[in-house]
């Protein structure tokens, strides 16, 4: 009698350029909840967020209108963010990426793959975008911006995650970290995983692979191509 499968593969996705894209409905948000909460006018393009937590990047708008980084005045930026993120997401014409919803769907069937979340996004943005564009209901658990402002120390608590919910220690070998920035695959590195980056958002290829991922794809149009590299 053959042994059921264990989840030997953990699949920790990036979301904003990765799984989706929102248009400028998350940075029309921020923008929006700066002028809500503290009646400040900011210049986020003055800001290269690509890959930060959105706590990083509320610190650097703090930074940029003189806000003092208190935990009062952060919780109130975060309030007014998720709800004005809630009002632009159907404003803008966003998108799931090509191959997303395939591989997302072929890797829950599979009993061997966990999908799960390692993202700069807030718990309830995460959940706010990936509802809007039908994938939430894909992922078990997740690593966000409320367990730390720096991208590096997401790595760990995801892995811990992993483990209280499945009680299957990863090895290293067989965590995927996905994303479309630098930031995803050095906090993939900090863990030891493998990192799959994918050309969908604000870098280049080239500036990907200077970075040296483990795998490198402009998209990920093409399923079968992904989970031969993990080699199910």
């Amino acid at each position: 009698m053959s042994k059921p499968a264990t989840k030997n593969y953990l699949l920790l996705w990036d979301i904003d350029g990765t799984l989706v894209s929102t248009g400028k409905a998350g940075e029309v948000a921020l923008e929006i909840a700066m002028q809500e909460a503290f009646q400040s006018t900011t210049d986020l393009s003055r800001i290269d967020f690509r890959g930060r937590t959105d706590t990083w990047i509320a610190l650097q708008l703090f930074q940029q209108a003189g806000i003092e980084p208190t935990p009062n005045n952060l919780h109130d930026f975060k309030e007014a963010y998720l709800c004005e993120l809630r009002r632009q997401l159907p404003l803008y014409k966003g998108k799931v990426h090509p191959g997303i919803t395939g591989i997302l769907e072929e890797a829950r069937r599979r009993p061997e793959c966990v999908n799960a979340l390692l993202t700069g996004n807030l718990e309830r943005g995460a959940q706010l975008k990936l509802e809007h564009y039908e994938v939430w209901h894909y992922f078990e658990f997740g690593a966000f911006a409320d367990d730390s402002h720096l991208r590096n120390e997401l790595g760990p608590v995801a892995l811990r995650r992993a483990f209280e919910k499945t009680s299957f220690a990863f090895e290293p070998e067989n965590v995927y970290v996905i994303g479309d920035t630098p930031h995803d695959i050095e906090c993939g590195k900090v863990i030891g995983a493998k990192t799959i980056a994918v050309a969908t958002g604000g870098y280049s290829r080239a500036e990907l692979e200077a970075h040296q991922p483990t795998a490198l794809f402009d998209d990920l149009s093409h399923p079968q191509t992904f989970f031969d590299l993990l080699g199910t």
